[in-house]
């Protein structure tokens, strides 16, 4: 339904300085590329050609692992023609979509390697640029119920007033024909208008209506205590537009950002918000990070440019990427304005959990090193027995197309942070460095309740508007 949310791309690309992370977070799989009959020699030969590239790559003696190939290539055809020959049925396309995904798995070398059909990768890079066909929500199987996971903003399933944490009690392609189902079921009825009765009970749970549709994604809302922006369709273009959500907790002082995705225009959304915030007297900033797995590498440099305190150089250092055959890639913030939007006694504090990886880590080093936040002022969705942590995402990407237009990303480097050269890969950042855990659930309802515990320390028990 959701391509982008459900596999949460992110992409260094061919230009050097993109990132193309992906850890697969979001609760939602990918929906599934139909393989016809007609094209599976055709695929059967990509995917031995992948196996190719992991015998080449991964293992010793290229050039007996090369001869050593051309039987094993020609073996695995013949294998795949006879069970398509004379299994005892017909292997669905269902089926065998499985197991060229299974291939496609088997050669990557670590979870953050994937593979995409040209098509795939052809939606990808328009969405690279905001441009989504989806119904922007995507959903997760919680306790044998379905539940928004994520919502785009902009996107249709936003516009009907959906959100993150509510509850899918039916669904269906008309009212009538509303029922219960789980995820997979719910995901099937993609390309299709889609009913939904949620809500975050069900007795205030009301029906909507969505589908997938052409829009201008958005990765970017702010809140103060007087009212609420996000940004919305206004001709071409987005635009910022007041939709009154204030949050009576915030003083006057303290604005609160939510970045969702390292993605689309999120950089100008983000500077757009930073100019909002100082215009209507805001100096200190929430930034959430929750469940941000990351993005565009560019897209963290430039948003980097507004938000390091300490930072004297016009385009400081904010990530360091090492490559196995040890050239070394430093990558550098856009500019330096931290004073345009900021003072001297600004407070930065950054909400994080255990799904905020790879840019959004990045971001948080960044803000760490150059004197912007300490690790107390990272507050971490925290559960009960166990340490609060981010991600842990500190490895890097890169997209290699093929002449078909598919594409892989392949884990070519590790990243550090800019000052420190801390490495926070499979480790992230956690309370042990100092960053503060608070008890809360993954998904709010109706009531954020990690926001307001985290607005509660930082603003005392009232608003002050």
């Amino acid at each position: 339904m959701n391509i982008h949310n459900e596999k949460g791309f992110d992409m260094e690309g061919q230009n050097e300085d993109r990132e193309f992370p992906q850890e697969n977070l979001n609760a939602g799989s990918q929906p599934k590329t139909i393989v016809k009959k007609s094209n599976r020699k055709r695929n059967a030969l990509i995917a031995l050609g992948a196996v190719a590239i992991a015998f080449v790559f991964f293992f010793t003696g290229w050039f007996a692992r090369y001869l050593a190939l051309d039987r094993r290539a020609r073996d695995l055809l013949w294998l795949m023609e006879t069970a398509d020959d004379h299994y005892y049925r017909e292997i669905s396309d269902e089926e065998w979509n499985d197991l060229y995904d299974r291939f496609y798995d088997m050669v990557l070398p670590d979870r953050f390697c994937s593979f995409y059909t040209g098509e795939e990768y052809r939606k990808l890079l328009g969405e690279s640029e905001g441009n989504n066909k989806d119904t922007g929500l995507s959903a997760i199987d919680e306790g044998g119920r379905l539940r928004v996971y994520n919502v785009i903003g902009n996107s249709p399933a936003a516009l009907a007033g959906i959100r993150s944490g509510m509850y899918i009690y039916r669904f269906g392609t008309s009212v009538e024909e509303m029922k219960e189902g789980n995820r997979n079921e719910f995901y099937a009825l993609s390309g299709n208008a889609i009913y939904l009765e949620c809500g975050d009970t069900q007795e205030s749970a009301k029906v909507c209506r969505i589908q997938s549709e052409n829009y201008l994604a958005s990765y970017c809302s702010y809140r103060d205590s007087q009212t609420s922006f996000d940004f919305r369709t206004k001709g071409d273009k987005l635009e910022l537009t007041d939709t009154g959500n204030a949050h009576e907790g915030l003083d006057g002082t303290t604005a609160y950002i939510s970045v969702s995705q390292f993605d689309g225009n999120v950089s100008s959304e983000f500077k757009a918000m930073l100019s909002l915030m100082k215009s209507r007297g805001r100096s200190n900033l929430i930034l959430d990070l929750r469940r941000n797995g990351g993005g565009y590498l560019r897209a963290f440099q430039e948003m980097s440019a507004h938000l390091l305190r300490n930072a004297e150089d016009g385009n400081p250092l904010v990530a360091t990427a090492k490559y196995r055959s040890g050239k070394v890639t430093r990558f550098r913030a856009t500019g330096n304005d931290f004073g345009n939007y900021f003072d001297d006694t600004s407070r930065v504090s950054v909400l994080a959990d255990e799904r905020t990886a790879s840019a959004s880590e990045c971001l948080i080093g960044a803000l760490i090193d150059y004197g912007t936040a300490d690790f107390s002022d990272v507050y971490l969705r925290k559960t009960d027995g166990e340490e609060a942590r981010s991600y842990g995402k500190g490895v890097m990407q890169t997209a290699y197309v093929a002449p078909s237009g598919s594409a892989a990303r392949i884990t070519t480097a590790e990243i550090f942070w800019p000052v420190s050269g801390r490495s926070i890969h499979d480790t992230g950042v956690t309370e042990r460095l100092g960053a503060v855990g608070i008890v809360a659930p993954l998904l709010s309802g109706e009531r954020d309740s990690m926001l307001d515990e985290v607005i509660s320390r930082l603003c005392g028990a009232g608003g002050d508007a």
